[in-house]
């Protein structure tokens, strides 16, 4: 499927929204993914369309400042733990999860180092391995060092 990246083959995906780049949800559906977790705004998603293409939604919006602004580190350490949980729902329950934000990159890419932090990676290597599948991660202005504050800030 064009624009879908594995994290995790079979478990966590990322790609760009529908509002860069379209979707049809029935060939996501038929690529495997059974959820999705909007991290921006969930601009061109319709709840109306995943329940009718079986698939679950959630929306946890996170900053879209570029650079990150003031308050910006706030507001994702306190949202991050709401998407993590939307995520281990539908883990537990066996259903794939496709994580995006507009371009697929930045706040996807925290939210999936996030989830490999969870699951007891540092987030170093949380970072780069969420690079080595999506190359062009954490490269809007700030986002970087952004994304390295916000994980240490959310470590247990």
């Amino acid at each position: 499927m064009q624009h879908l990246f594995w994290l995790e083959e079979g478990k966590i995906a990322g790609r760009s929204g529908p509002n860069k780049e379209p979707w049809n949800l029935a060939e996501l559906k038929a690529a495997g993914i059974d959820s999705v977790l909007s991290v921006n705004d969930g601009e061109s998603c319709d709840l109306t369309d995943f329940v009718a293409n079986d698939i679950h939604y959630a929306c946890v919006p996170f900053t879209s400042n570029i650079p990150p602004l003031e308050g910006d580190l706030e507001d994702c350490v306190s949202a991050m733990p709401t998407a993590y949980a939307f995520i281990e729902q539908q883990l537990n329950l066996g259903r794939t999860v496709l994580i995006h934000c507009r371009s697929g990159k930045d706040r996807t890419g925290l939210m999936m180092a996030y989830y490999l932090m969870k699951t007891g990676t540092a987030p170093l290597h949380a970072v780069s391995q969420v690079r080595s599948v999506r190359d062009i991660a954490f490269s809007a202005e700030g986002w970087d060092q952004f994304a390295f504050d916000v994980l240490y800030a959310l470590q247990d």
